[in-house]
């Protein structure tokens, strides 16, 4: 947990210090995926990516970059569906994408096929010293019962699953984040009294001190993916 004074490592630190290190090592993995691919030499790779896989994933590249110097990188800014389409129209090579759970299954156009490349739970954040994040144990979302929460805004379906489990444990919609940034939910939550739902790996990166608790059940996940055309 932050404080004004530096690191301070808590009961609740330490075990969500080991989540991120599971996180971050599957990123690690996931790192030298792109050195695997062989006899490439020239032309362009165009990637699409989401915000928050943009800033925590893409630097990954870096090894393809070193495997492969003379193929040109380009990445675009393509939030789910809109890069799977894009991957659909021969637009760009590879998208980041995403699935949340719970929520209805995504249709795929016939020409794309995803490779899943993290499973994540999503986690609760709250201002720190919160009371919801003062214990080791899996919460209850029933304790969120009149917890004042920022959320996503309702008309992200890929979000309506998620923001309807916080609501249904009558948890107090205060903030609706109408543009898909969780830097901005954690900014919100950091500086108020207010609570969020965000993916494990942007709540163990966040810029700004919050505090985390994991959910019980575990049920609330985000899926990430790379689409792109089988050969």
């Amino acid at each position: 947990m932050r404080h004004h004074r530096g690191a301070r490592v808590t009961g609740v630190d330490e075990l969500l210090l080991a989540r991120a290190r599971r996180v971050l090592g599957e990123l690690e993995r996931a790192r030298h995926e792109p050195a695997r691919l062989t006899g490439l030499s020239g032309g362009t790779l165009r990637l699409g990516s989401f915000q928050s896989a943009g800033i925590h994933l893409l630097p990954v590249l870096s090894a393809f970059r070193r495997a492969h110097p003379d193929v040109e990188l380009t990445v675009a800014d393509d939030d789910p569906p809109a890069g799977v389409a894009a991957v659909a129209a021969g637009e760009i090579d590879l998208a980041l994408t995403h699935t949340y759970e719970p929520a209805p299954p995504v249709p795929l156009p016939a020409s794309v096929a995803p490779e899943p490349v993290l499973v994540e739970e999503l986690v609760l954040v709250t201002p720190p010293g919160h009371v919801p994040a003062g214990g080791t144990s899996r919460l209850p979302l029933a304790e969120l019962a009149g917890q004042p929460l920022a959320a996503m805004a309702p008309r992200r379906p890929y979000r309506q699953g998620v923001d309807a489990a916080p609501a249904r444990a009558e948890a107090t919609s205060s903030v609706l984040v109408a543009t898909p940034g969780y830097a901005v939910v954690c900014a919100l939550v950091s500086a108020g009294p207010g609570v969020g739902v965000v993916p494990e790996m942007v709540a163990c990166t966040a810029v700004t001190p919050v505090g985390l608790r994991l959910l019980e059940g575990g049920e609330l996940r985000r899926t990430i993916s790379v689409a792109h055309r089988p050969t």
